[in-house]
């Protein structure tokens, strides 16, 4: 469907692209000159319709940097209710278990957004800022923050569903990569005396 409508495009952007070249050509003797101008102006034509979402593309990913790294201030060592005996996470292996171990992780963190709402980035297409503060739930202490970034995309892309040139979001590795949990909640064994 997509190369159905990737093939339709050029066809519609070399008609477009002729239109203009035999327009601005008209009153020339040089038959060589108006195939030669659209063929000038079929890429430009071509990529009209992404303009936007390409200088977006790059302004998303400038920001991007910013999302990379998580600020961590401190952590909240757990034993065995989180983890295996030889100190690997427990993934649980039903639904049951997977939801009590979910129960006790929330019941030590809290997730908290700084706002309601994402803050509005300007830029050539929509961005928005969204700023995390994971907090302990037994004492309150700032563990971790982080910011990350969203994009509905160009022109184009927004009505289309979604970004076209890009990920609609970013955020840092150890957050999407779900590692985040394992540096705030870090093992420690009961022998080497729970805080």
């Amino acid at each position: 469907m997509y190369l159905l409508g990737l093939l339709l495009w050029v066809a519609v952007s070399g008609g477009l692209a002729w239109l203009v070249a035999k327009l601005l050509t008209r009153r020339t003797s040089k038959p060589w000159l108006r195939p030669l101008l659209a063929l000038i102006l079929l890429p430009a034509v071509f990529l009209a319709p992404l303009a936007d979402e390409i200088i977006g593309m790059f302004q998303f990913d400038r920001l991007c940097e910013e999302a990379k790294e998580v600020k961590i201030y401190a952590t909240h060592p757990v034993g065995e209710d989180l983890y295996t005996p030889e100190g690997k996470w427990r993934e649980g292996n039903t639904l049951e278990e997977r939801n009590r171990l979910s129960a006790i992780y929330e019941s030590l963190v809290r997730w908290d957004l700084e706002t309601s709402t994402p803050v509005a980035i300007p830029g050539m297409t929509p961005i928005r800022k969204y700023h995390t503060k994971i907090y302990d739930r037994t004492d309150g202490r700032l563990l971790a923050e982080f910011v990350g970034f969203g994009i509905s995309g160009g022109w184009l892309g927004r009505n289309l569903g979604g970004p076209i040139l890009t990920d609609p979001a970013c955020s840092p590795k150890l957050v999407e990569q779900g590692g985040l949990k394992n540096q705030i909640i870090p093992f420690k064994r009961a022998s080497e005396g729970m805080k």
